[in-house]
């Protein structure tokens, strides 16, 4: 069994701000934005699930359908629902 670090929490941020600094950013903007963390990690829409990077060993993200479409057709990026 793979253990995650909670989405947005301080640890999960510590770990993004070591391999993507500019995404950490954006995302703490985003929060702060939104006014609370259970939102997508990229533009702050809501619902955003949980979601692990296929076959990375990354921080998850919260995505909602539209971002995560986006990064599947950009990117060729496949994120996998996380259940608790």
């Amino acid at each position: 069994m793979t253990l995650h670090l909670k989405t947005h929490s301080p640890e999960w941020f510590k770990a993004l701000q070591e391999i993507n600094p500019a995404q950490a950013a954006q995302t703490q903007k985003i929060l702060s934005l939104a006014g609370r963390d259970d939102v997508c990690s990229i533009c702050g829409d809501d619902p955003a699930p949980e979601y692990e990077l296929a076959g990375e060993k990354a921080p998850t993200l919260r995505l909602c359908d539209d971002c995560r479409d986006l990064r599947l057709s950009m990117y060729g990026e496949k994120f996998l629902p996380l259940t608790e």
